[in-house]
């Protein structure tokens, strides 16, 4: 009889289980189904300015996968932002519990790593000098909100379709390009039918050194569309780290909390050193 009791229970939890997740909302794919139109480089530029996704605050759940070399690790991770200051990715394995936190705003990055008791905190004017890759805090903000940037601006206007070299690929895509004069670096943006970013990229070609983020699976968002998934290269002479991110469960205009604290055990550690968790052995 209590085998029998237990076997009900049992049954009983699952067709829950089952109902609780048939009753989230699924995700509604947008496709680009529009060609490309023959538009004016500022109509463009001011097109993709207006399409480009709005947001004070932002909250999602991700499914985190990176790889360097033979090494490769999967993570569940909460990311928050606030608009222009300040972006929190927490890394949680397993039962919500942080093993890794990484901060930044317009000035400074501070990373945790609460498995080693340590921490790194740079200001991004000392790493842009050490790791020249293009970033600063508004590229990452807008790199990941799949909006355009300029180089040295914290917001971008439609007079900035100046700055861009723009073009029209082999598969009907627009292709916009500009450089930062200070660092060298060439910065692109791929743009399909629908005015939608599907490719950014950030290249300093002297010292090797570039981003590559894709963007699929654009689904609306409120009055917007954002892409669920996104794919990320970053590579340099002596290092390539592969990335890919799935969102879930996304929340905008909502009070969110960040913070860069750094408990006073912690030891001061190196960027490499974090790097050292996913580099190859």
């Amino acid at each position: 009889m209590k085998r029998f009791k237990n076997k009900n229970i049992l049954i009983v939890c699952v067709i829950v289980g089952l109902a609780i997740a048939s009753c989230k909302p699924r995700q509604r794919i947008v496709y680009s189904t529009k060609p490309v139109e023959d538009k004016e480089n500022n109509q463009l530029f001011s097109d993709i300015n207006t399409n480009s996704f709005d947001f004070n605050t932002f909250s999602s759940r991700l499914n985190m996968s990176l790889s360097s070399g033979t090494r490769s690790l999967s993570s569940k991770a909460n990311i928050r932002m606030i608009r222009d200051s300040a972006i929190q990715i927490s890394v949680q394995p397993l039962f919500g519990v942080e093993v890794l936190r990484f901060y930044i705003d317009p000035d400074s990055v501070v990373i945790l790593d609460r498995m080693n008791k340590r921490y790194v905190e740079e200001s991004l004017n000392s790493l842009k000098e050490k790791y020249p890759v293009g970033f600063d805090f508004y590229t990452m903000q807008s790199i990941l909100t799949n909006s355009p940037f300029v180089s040295g601006k914290s917001r971008v206007e439609d007079s900035d379709y100046r700055k861009f070299n723009i073009t029209q690929t082999s598969d009907l895509n627009y292709y916009l390009t500009s450089k930062d004069p200070e660092s060298d670096i060439e910065y692109s943006f791929t743009v399909n039918g629908d005015d939608r970013i599907t490719f950014t990229h950030l290249m300093q070609y002297e010292k090797q050194q570039s981003l590559q983020w894709t963007y699929d699976n654009f689904a609306v968002l409120g009055t917007n569309s954002f892409p669920h998934k996104m794919n990320a290269t970053i590579s340099s002479k002596s290092r390539k780290i592969d990335a890919e991110f799935l969102f879930s469960e996304i929340v905008t205009n909502q009070p969110v909390q960040v913070t860069s604290e750094v408990p006073g055990s912690y030891r001061k550690a190196t960027i490499d050193e974090i790097l050292k968790i996913i580099s190859t052995e």
